[in-house]
């Protein structure tokens, strides 16, 4: 179905090192490695780096590396950059994050593509309610990722439990400069209940990306297409399948956020449709141009440990082949 393979489509940021799966370096990069050559690829996109471990990381993959390079086949990579409690700590883990990338980036050019970084927000931003304060942090540190030639975009990990505006307007409005540089990340899920933000939260989340057009990604706990009762968490948690299709409807038909909830709440396909037109629920359509264009502009992928789980997923769903 076309407009399912546009929705999920180079979809899933390969996170093996993180748990719940929290699989060894050496096994993380074997597993990627072997992904790239299976029938369902294109739901792949990125293996997620610690910055911390880029050196660890080029040395194990040196023969995966080299391999990619002759096929003219890079792997592409987003780096998890430290942060730390005060914006003065965030900013000495840009700048020592920044120089070990760099390093692995200009002795395998040919190997790997840094896509974008993520980066939890420093306690010094969260807990501020300042617009000026964000946008000035977020100038900082920018101009430490330009100095090592590293203009990518950022997804800054704000936290769905506290406000969120102000972080949200002050992304907005760099964006009015730099187009796309300034990203969002919400954490959907954990290994316990507290650590999953309820579908209010998560919808409102969506709401707020869609109004400002801010381009965003998602992490953990998005190992199933649907909404359902985990017994290893003890609750409910999200399923991509709901979120994307949220995410895509929340951009292009103007969903409230009531109804993105009942969305992102819904437990079967009873109401899903995916055609070679587009996709709909209830009475909300989108096409696939509609889904492409929030692919392109908003959500642009969730971290998982996990790429077997989510494709063995949508297989007994019979949403692939």
């Amino acid at each position: 179905m076309d407009a399912l393979r546009a929705l999920m489509s180079r979809s899933l940021d390969y996170a093996g090192l993180f748990p719940p799966a929290k699989l060894p370096l050496n096994s993380a990069i074997a597993e990627f490695d072997a992904l790239r050559t299976d029938p369902h690829e294109w739901f792949l996109v990125r293996f997620v780096l610690p910055a911390a471990r880029s050196g660890e990381f080029a040395q194990e993959a040196r023969l995966q590396l080299a391999a990619a390079a002759e096929a003219h086949r890079p792997w592409h990579l987003t780096a998890l950059v430290r942060s730390g409690q005060s914006i003065g700590e965030a900013l000495e883990f840009v700048r020592s994050d920044c120089q070990l990338l760099r390093g692995v980036l200009d002795s395998h050019p040919e190997a790997v593509v840094l896509d974008s970084f993520e980066m939890p927000l420093p306690d010094e931003i969260l807990s501020s309610h300042d617009q000026e304060l964000v946008r000035s942090f977020f100038q900082q540190a920018y101009k430490i990722f330009d100095e090592f030639h590293l203009k990518l975009p950022i997804f800054w990990e704000v936290n769905l439990n506290k406000s969120f505006e102000h972080i949200a307007r002050a992304a907005y409005h760099l964006n009015l400069h730099d187009p796309g540089r300034a990203c969002l990340k919400f954490r959907t899920g954990g290994l316990v209940p507290a650590a999953i933000p309820s579908p209010e939260k998560l919808a409102h989340a969506l709401h707020l990306t869609a109004q400002h057009r801010l381009p965003f990604k998602l992490t953990a706990g998005l190992h199933l297409a649907l909404r359902h009762y985990d017994p290893a968490v003890g609750t409910d948690v999200f399923g991509f399948i709901n979120v994307f299709s949220a995410a895509v409807l929340a951009w292009t038909a103007q969903l409230s956020a009531t109804e993105i909830q009942l969305m992102l709440e819904q437990k079967s396909l009873q109401d899903f449709q995916f055609t070679h037109a587009g996709l709909a629920w209830k009475n909300h359509r989108a096409s696939i141009a509609d889904i492409r264009q929030v692919r392109t502009a908003g959500l642009r992928s969730f971290g998982s440990c996990s790429f077997r789980e989510p494709v063995e997923d949508l297989i007994q769903l019979q949403l692939l082949n």
